[in-house]
């Protein structure tokens, strides 16, 4: 399957989206900032890897800088 192929339910957008406004906050960023968009294709590539935990996203979303991006 490949990872696009993920079904993202309502829920896990709703999770995916605390996580994402959380992120700006700490950050002072705006969720229309450039910052804000990087972090969210970052969380989207890791929920399509198959890290669904609220906790896990938050704790490698805060250790990372920009840019993002996974390797591959």
């Amino acid at each position: 399957m490949h990872p696009s192929d993920i079904a993202i339910y309502p829920n896990d957008l709703a999770m995916l989206q605390l996580v994402l406004i959380r992120y700006c906050s700490e950050r002072q960023c705006s969720l229309d900032s450039a910052m804000a968009h990087e972090a969210a294709c970052e969380l989207m590539a890791l929920f399509q890897a198959g890290i669904e935990d609220e906790a896990e996203l938050e704790r490698i979303l805060s250790r990372h800088t920009l840019p993002f991006r996974m390797a591959g």
